[in-house]
């Protein structure tokens, strides 16, 4: 069982796995069109996941991803909670939103609070770090577009396909029972030492630009490159260390005590 603690805001060593198991289909701070309202949609990175170590003593842990309210499935937070499996309380703190029953605006910045764990899989992935989230097919559904827009690129097809091996991705059924890895990291030991709490997912937009991604988080550049390399290409999931989590600017400005 993971270790429970609250989440901490402030004011105002794993490698990505590849694989070519499949080729697409052809066809979030800032606001930005819906990824429904594209005439594509993006192309993935080529990822199973990120590696972990079984041993490592700082799995499993409470950590926070970097999600965005969308039209028109995900605009209150019941719909989101239901989506990764928390309650809409447990949203309330870490995104600075007033009331479980606010509604949401599209692209309204959101923390979502999830327990990340190293997930043994097998000889070939070793063990890929995620969160787990159990999802019930329904008609439509797809990996790859389940992917990209519900669970807003912190997961890809691949992985998906390797976190569900008994699942044939084009022979989904309605009411299947499948299981999404959320990206996600645990700190190692150094960074705890050195006051990481969390690393939070956050997934690198095409508009993205590195410097201000940190200086929304209050972190260095360097902070974040030390962790996910300089080679981040768009849609990948980067992890941001942080002390406390940011202070999102929500509207009204109601703020959280």
């Amino acid at each position: 069982m993971g270790r429970r603690r609250s989440l901490k805001t402030q004011p105002a060593e794993g490698q990505r796995q590849g694989t070519e198991n499949e080729t697409p289909p052809s066809c979030l701070f800032l606001l930005v069109p819906s990824l429904l309202s594209l005439p594509w949609f993006p192309s993935q990175p080529s990822t199973t996941g990120y590696t972990c170590r079984a041993n490592q003593t700082t799995y499993p842990c409470l950590t926070c991803i970097f999600y965005q309210a969308t039209s028109p499935n995900f605009l209150d937070l019941a719909s989101i909670g239901d989506l990764f499996h928390v309650s809409r309380l447990m949203i309330l703190q870490p995104s600075n939103i007033s009331s479980p029953s606010s509604p949401l605006i599209p692209h309204q910045s959101l923390f979502i609070p999830i327990t990340c764990s190293c997930n043994s899989i097998n000889a070939t992935f070793n063990s890929l770090s995620a969160a787990k989230i159990a999802y019930t097919i329904k008609g439509g559904d797809t990996f790859y577009l389940l992917s990209i827009i519900d669970f807003q690129n912190l997961t890809t097809y691949q992985s998906v396909q390797v976190f569900n091996p008994s699942s044939v991705p084009t022979r989904l059924q309605i009411g299947d029972e499948i299981i999404f890895p959320v990206f996600c990291k645990c700190p190692n030991e150094t960074q705890a030492q050195t006051g990481v709490n969390y690393l939070v997912s956050y997934v690198f937009q095409p508009y993205d630009n590195l410097s201000l991604v940190a200086s929304r988080f209050g972190v260095h550049t360097q902070d974040i490159n030390d962790i996910n390399g300089n080679e981040i290409r768009p849609f990948d999931t980067i992890f941001i260390p942080v002390n406390r989590l940011p202070v999102l600017s929500q509207p009204g400005f109601f703020i959280v005590k």
